[in-house]
């Protein structure tokens, strides 16, 4: 009975993975700074570290190297600001979940190269179907977060079968565009703000893609 305890003891009671634990605490973080401080200050961050495919398509015209450095810049830093506390909460929260069940995984520097590749194909679709001329801004992790859960598909396969991930990514999906591309989505929104369902969707896919692919080249390593 005594080692049974000892072990116990020894076994975290808060488990999260170390990458998944520091960018929740950088989202949440960065948001509560945010939060405190002058609207002059959060009207600058905002304007100038959210992902703005209008601002990309004026430097990819005219570039210039700080132009240029700019694209990369904005393509992460846009995945650290949320439009509100609900925004960031959400975010954060199933973070915790598809990203510590990703990480455990994949390991530490597959799961970042899975985020941050996810956000950033998320961004470049929204580059790539915004109007032209049109001032959208977007922000938020949830491209990424999305990427991780696509990638916890691939990881629950073997438990779930075919069938129940199929179903599960039917209501994720399903969801995610009954949000976005609805007005019921506004609601949840908020303001003039919209739900970037198309950036979701390609979040989601690059997610899986990756983690097919890594579990291919786990097997063919392993023989």
């Amino acid at each position: 009975m005594t080692d049974e305890f000892e072990n116990r003891e020894r076994v975290p009671a808060f488990n999260v993975p170390p990458a998944t634990l520091y960018l929740v605490a950088a989202i949440i973080g960065i948001h509560l700074l945010l939060s405190v401080t002058t609207d002059a200050t959060l009207g600058w961050v905002y304007g100038y570290f959210s992902f703005r495919p209008a601002i990309i398509a004026a430097i990819l015209e005219n570039p210039t190297f700080a132009g240029i450095l700019h694209i990369p810049v904005t393509l992460c830093s846009h995945l650290f600001l949320h439009h509100d506390w609900t925004h960031m909460a959400l975010n954060a929260g199933m973070l915790l979940a598809f990203g510590s069940l990703t990480e455990r995984r994949f390991g530490i520097v597959r799961f970042l190269v899975l985020y941050f590749l996810a956000g950033w194909c998320g961004a470049a679709i929204e580059y790539l179907i915004s109007p032209p001329f049109e001032d959208v801004i977007l922000y938020g992790a949830s491209a990424a977060v999305f990427g991780t859960m696509g990638a916890a598909m691939i990881v629950l396969l073997p438990r779930f079968g075919l069938r129940g991930i199929l179903i599960m990514i039917g209501v994720l999906l399903g969801v995610n565009v009954v949000l976005g591309a609805t007005p019921l989505g506004a609601l949840f929104a908020g303001g003039e703000a919209e739900i970037a369902w198309v950036a979701h969707m390609a979040g989601f896919a690059v997610g899986m893609i990756l983690a097919l692919l890594y579990v291919v080249q786990g097997r063919t390593s392993g023989h």
